[in-house]
């Protein structure tokens, strides 16, 4: 991969209700980072802009579709392009301040503690292993794999994953 290929940003959401995409019953995404460059698709840095966008455009109506913003409660970590206003503005006015863990908010997302996420705490090793088997020829294979993964992790995998998230946290 290029050197500009070399740090994608990709997006994906998990959730549960009362959780970040439905009682882990399914994954929203892969999303990807891009703007068209005179060669095509290039990656592009996470802003608030992008991000606000991101939420607005995809992970919303996603949830929509599925009926699921009412029992949805939104995590995440506390990173600039999560806390910008626009985005808090659009968190609060979809999932209110009772269902978002982030930081600037009441329930804020607790420092350095990335095992809360099922992201962190699985998706993002597992995904690590299985994209990077072998060596990647460029970013369209780079994504291809990623959201080829993401697709085949089933609904009792998400189940698993979250029945052995909350017995963690019951020690």
């Amino acid at each position: 991969m290029g050197k500009r290929e070399s740090v994608p940003n990709a997006t994906i959401a998990s959730s549960f209700s009362k959780g970040h995409c439905v009682m882990a019953a399914f994954i929203v995404g892969p999303f990807f980072y891009e703007e068209i460059g005179p060669l095509g698709p290039v990656t592009c840095i996470v802003n608030g802009t992008r991000y606000e966008s991101l939420l607005h455009n995809q992970l919303v109506p996603a949830l929509q579709q599925r009926g699921c913003v009412d029992s949805t409660t939104f995590m995440q970590d506390g990173a600039l392009p999560h806390i910008a206003t626009p985005v808090k503005q659009l968190l609060n006015l979809h999932f209110g301040n009772d269902r978002i863990i982030s930081r600037h908010f009441p329930t804020a997302y607790p420092p350095r503690s990335p095992d809360l996420n099922p992201c962190d705490f699985y998706l993002y090793g597992y995904l690590k292993d299985v994209v990077y088997g072998d060596p990647i020829a460029n970013l369209a294979e780079w994504k291809n794999r990623i959201t080829q993964h993401i697709h085949n992790i089933t609904t009792e995998t998400l189940r698993l994953l979250w029945n052995m998230l909350f017995c963690a946290f019951m020690l």
